[in-house]
């Protein structure tokens, strides 16, 4: 059995008084029910908030037994698979929708032609808050001449699937569903799942404002008398229940105003705890405003701790290298999230050797899952800790909250967190030759366990896959960042020693790194070596993360920098994930053609360490031409890697998870290098030193900005050619020196 903490630790509330009696589903999952396949490139809305997430189709409905992910979930468990409203025996009309709010969503239906009630008659105002619990509130409104009677039914279905039976996986075993129940006022629906490991699951339909006539087969059907110009109103409160624990305890739950009143409270009073992005662009702006949305309902309770989920649907969960990176985007506009990241990733650090889990003592998590499969140890995840960079990138982390934040209490807590993390890194790059290496241990890990880590992502230049160990360059230049931040931070908690060996083990790892990964003929550096320290000679996005992490030589980076620009690599929307000269190369392939905003933005901070601006505005330009194309002007985890010339708009990639955690930090990771803050909050001073806007923004101004205790107002904006930084308010022990040249 997987060693998970129960996730009714975080309640602490009694179980529900209510006692229901269930008879066990002996039915085949979905009997009499249409299995519906919807494009892969289907649209998909998506409300998220804390451990609860909502996937709908187009029309906001979710469609019976489908295989895109619609679903209402907890923690990995889909505890409602259908969802969808009719009039008369017939589907409602999509007229508009809003999911703005990332938390809530309002929509307006209409009626079509159906017997004898005529087309738009009526409306059907819906709004969704997805807070504690799920609320649905229906609003039926009458616009004929005449008084109508209708017939209203919600279907309703729970296949209680754990996320990786959504995705695909088989299982060769399964609990046992239960036949719906429902109490004797017929105002609480009962669905209900014992899993294999004997948790009981539920989902609680309570119904306010309108009795239904009937509820039987997965329907609850409701007889309307509409006056003209007369709305009636009924409300839907959705709760889960694991093991008879309700979340939250049902005694505090409101109605719906209250419900959205009080979420609307909760994300601004998260949002008043960062900083004010405002800017002169538009666009921007918007873009700006959907990331910090994202990021708020991203963020994903564990019994450990808060973290945030990497994306929806596919990856609702806390994952290690997503978390880091994301919270390291938005650090000095948000360092909440980075101080919750830290401290959860530490809680999850590997205790022992674990095979199964590719645990070990002092390495950061992969992921971690609570859904059926984890608890019962079908699959690792619990947690999972198949990454070979997560540990440098928190480390990474750790080190770049310090600067921000000179929280030192903060830093000796973490500080043996940070030493476990050191030793695991040691040891890892002993069994590597000095390299980060990974290797797949148990049968249900990755093969590739960078950031790309598609089973075919690694591969040489005649395109056979690479073989293990493999040692792929960016996580090299983690290693080599991290160990330089660590020195720094050593220095801070006086331990001179450690910093000095860090600093000649980096060296060291530069210095074999461009004997053995630097690819002569092709001025590029390899994606990997392989087992037989062969280099895997083909020409990725990979080595742009060594731009930012200032592992290369000039010369080499500025190599590297323009091949990355070329026609082959930059698709016109973005740098792909490998050379369209490659043999294998394709556009629509997860890892080896398609474009990445989180991929672009960390090589867009490497053109800035590297001192080429140019390019790095043109990064910049890129992720927010290609947000103009997406609803909300929410950036995607990816998009196919197509000439830009064959469309005028970027082209899907057909599963993309939207909202995606590192996808919606993307533009912020580029705002910081714009102003290219240099902070020291030991010493409290913030250098901002060559601040540069793209010609197309002119003005970029940051309101309660902090370093340490102190906070501040700056502007910075475009002048006559030049870009100039001017501090507005500053309050608290800081100094700040502008540096221009």
């Amino acid at each position: 059995m997987a060693e998970l903490e129960p996730l009714t630790d975080l309640l602490e509330t009694p179980k529900h008084p209510e006692k229901v009696e269930y008879i066990v589903d002996t039915r085949p999952l979905c009997q009499g029910m249409p299995f519906v396949l919807t494009d892969a490139a289907h649209p998909r809305l998506v409300l998220k908030h804390g451990g609860h997430f909502l996937v709908m189709d187009q029309s906001a409905s979710v469609p019976n037994c489908n295989t895109l992910g619609f679903g209402y979930y907890r923690y990995d468990t889909r505890h409602l698979s259908r969802w969808e409203l009719e009039v008369n025996e017939a589907p409602v009309s999509l007229l508009s929708s809003d999911t703005e709010k990332g938390y809530a969503g309002s929509f307006i239906y209409t009626n079509p032609q159906v017997g004898q009630l005529h087309q738009q008659q009526l409306t059907v105002r819906r709004s969704i808050v997805l807070d504690d619990y799920l609320w649905d509130g229906l609003e039926v409104e009458n616009f004929s001449k005449e008084d109508l009677e209708i017939e209203l039914k919600v279907k309703f279905y729970a296949d209680f699937a754990d996320m990786f039976e959504v995705r695909g996986l088989n299982r060769p075993r399964r609990g046992e569903r239960m036949v719906p129940a429902a109490s004797e006022d017929g105002k609480r629906i009962f669905l209900a799942y014992r899993g294999v490991d004997d948790e009981l699951l539920e989902t609680v339909i309570e119904i306010s404002g309108l009795k239904p006539r009937s509820i039987a087969d997965g329907v609850a059907t409701f007889n309307l008398q509409l006056a003209r110009r007369k709305p009636v109103s009924l409300e839907f409160c959705l709760l889960t229940r694991w093991g008879g624990h309700p979340v939250p305890a049902e005694g505090s739950k409101p109605g719906l105003a209250q419900a959205q009143q009080r979420a609307d409270v909760k994300y601004h009073r998260w949002r008043a705890e960062g900083s004010l992005l405002q800017t002169d662009h538009e666009f921007l702006n918007l873009s700006l405003i959907r990331g910090f949305r994202d990021i708020y309902i991203l963020r994903q309770p564990t019994p450990r701790g808060w973290g945030l989920a990497a994306g929806i649907p596919w990856y609702g969960a806390v994952f290690g290298r997503d978390s880091a990176i994301t919270a390291g985007q938005l650090l000095p506009f948000h360092p909440q999230v980075a101080r919750e990241a830290l401290e959860v990733l530490a809680a999850y650090q590997g205790k022992a050797d674990n095979d199964y889990r590719e645990e070990s003592a002092g390495k950061i998590m992969h992921e971690v899952r609570f859904g059926e499969l984890a608890r019962t140890g079908a699959i690792p995840h619990s947690p999972y800790y198949g990454s070979v960079d997560s540990t440098p990138l928190w480390l990474l982390l750790f080190c770049e909250y310090l600067k921000w934040t000179g929280d030192l209490d903060f830093a000796h807590n973490l500080w043996p967190s940070v030493e476990k993390a050191l030793g695991w890194l040691d040891r890892a790059c002993q069994d590597g030759g000095g390299y980060l290496t990974y290797r797949r241990v148990g049968e249900h890990g990755l093969e590739n366990q960078g950031w790309k880590d598609s089973g075919d992502s690694v591969m040489h230049a005649d395109g056979s896959l690479a073989k293990p160990p493999i040692a792929v360059c960016e996580a090299q230049g983690y290693l080599y960042a991290a160990r330089l931040a660590v020195a720094e931070a050593a220095e801070l908690m006086e331990q001179r020693s450690l910093a000095h060996k860090l600093r000649k083990e980096a060296a060291d790892l530069k210095e074999r790194f461009h004997k053995d990964f630097w690819l002569e003929e092709e001025k590029f550096v390899a994606l990997a070596l392989d087992g037989e320290r062969k280099p895997a000679a083909v020409i990725s996005s990979n080595p742009g993360h060594l731009l930012w992490t200032e592992l290369l030589d000039s010369d080499k980076a500025q190599a590297v920098a323009d091949r990355l620009m070329s026609s082959e690599m930059h698709s016109g929307w973005g740098i792909r994930t490998l050379s369209s000269q490659m043999v294998s190369f394709n556009p629509i392939s997860y890892h080896n053609g398609t474009v990445w905003p989180h991929d672009n933005a960390i090589i867009g901070a490497g053109m800035r360490k590297i001192g080429n601006l140019d390019y790095m505005k043109r990064i910049l330009n890129d992720l927010v031409e290609v947000s103009r194309h997406y609803p909300g002007f929410r950036l995607p985890e990816l998009f196919s890697g197509f000439e830009r010339v064959e469309s005028e708009k970027p082209v899907d990639y057909p599963v993309s998870c939207s909202p995606q955690a590192w996808s919606a930090g993307s533009i912020f990771q580029l705002i910081q290098c714009c102003i290219n803050f240099q902070p020291d909050a030991a010493r409290q001073t913030l250098r901002i030193v060559d601040p540069a806007l793209p010609d197309w923004l002119n003005r970029v101004t940051v309101r309660n900005l902090r370093l340490g205790s102190a906070s501040m107002d700056l502007a910075v904006h475009n002048q006559g050619g030049s870009t100039y930084c001017q501090i507005l308010h500053k309050s608290g022990p800081v100094r700040v020196i502008i540096e221009s040249h």
